[in-house]
């Protein structure tokens, strides 16, 4: 099936997905910090280690709520999209549409021989 670009993924699968993209993003910066951090305290001085712990936990809480903000705010966006492929899935009669994650499904049955294009232009499910 092809549907239009984006109405791929129910309400539920969305936010989902939007949170994996999150962490995937977010955590590797959060460990490039701690580590540069860490680093950068190894070679200055030994003695504020509990300045240096509590300046982790601030700096990766601030990164990780700032980007939290802005990748919820991104994926609100998309709800126009999301509300249209609930609306196809419900045509077609399928059952808990705001669970469905058509990308998801198509890549659990994708055989080797498949045109690249499955799963990203269309799918089956």
């Amino acid at each position: 099936m092809a549907l239009h670009p984006h109405c791929s993924r129910g309400r539920y699968a969305h936010y989902k997905a939007s949170l994996k993209l999150w962490l995937k993003v977010c955590l590797p910066l959060l460990l490039f910090m701690y580590i540069l951090t860490g680093g950068i305290a190894f070679f200055e001085s030994l003695d504020n280690w509990a300045g240096i712990v509590q300046m982790w936990v601030l700096g990766g809480s601030g990164l990780m709520a700032i980007l939290g903000v802005i990748a919820f705010r991104m994926s609100r966006k998309f709800m126009g999209f999301v509300c249209l492929a609930e609306g196809i899935f419900k045509s077609f009669g399928w059952k808990n549409v705001k669970s469905i994650d058509l990308p998801a499904a198509t890549r659990k049955g994708k055989a080797p021989g498949d045109p690249g294009a499955l799963g990203i232009l269309y799918f089956r499910y």
